[in-house]
């Protein structure tokens, strides 16, 4: 396995911000975002990944090269009854369809253990896909849940599916 996951440090911000960027362009033909006027997406709080203990940013790299993120939230950053949120996880295009999320994931969660939920825009197939196969195939029963959010600065409401279930780190 080629893939790896280290922390976010604070002297990698630059780095982070441009990754969040890019993700926020790919997720903005779900979302319905729009640029600002200096032509990058409004990363509102992102920062704060980078300064509070209980958020929890992982780089995604793979043979040495930086090609995305995942981000995971614990209180009081989720909901009452959850232990950690997976936020939000990026890969740059060219590394998507081969299984390297998927490995990833299984870093992340091999580093906690509890009730877990995930999120995504229910007009994102391609992220809804990943996660109901990454289920599938890793066995892990959850409860699925539908609901609709408004998000700060973009027009309208937004369908989202979610997911919780417990696990428990491997022996």
């Amino acid at each position: 396995m080629n893939v790896q996951i280290t922390s976010i440090l604070a002297e990698q911000k630059e780095l982070f911000l441009n990754l969040y960027n890019l993700y926020l362009y790919d997720l903005s033909e779900f979302s319905g975002e729009d640029l600002l006027e200096e032509g990058k997406y409004d990363p509102t709080n992102t920062y704060l990944y980078l300064e509070r203990d209980e958020l929890h940013p992982f780089l995604i790299q793979y043979e040495g090269k930086v090609i995305g993120f995942v981000l995971v939230c614990s209180p009081p950053y989720v909901p009452e009854g959850v232990d950690y949120t997976v936020q939000e996880l990026f890969l740059v295009k060219k590394y998507r369809g081969q299984g390297l999320a998927a490995q990833a994931i299984d870093l992340v969660f091999a580093q906690f253990e509890g009730t877990f939920k995930v999120e995504q825009l229910a007009n994102n197939a391609a992220a809804v896909s990943f996660w109901k196969k990454y289920y599938e195939q890793h066995q892990i029963e959850y409860t699925e849940s539908e609901y609709n959010i408004e998000i700060d600065n973009i027009a309208g409401s937004h369908r989202i599916l979610s997911q919780t279930f417990v696990r428990e780190r491997e022996k």
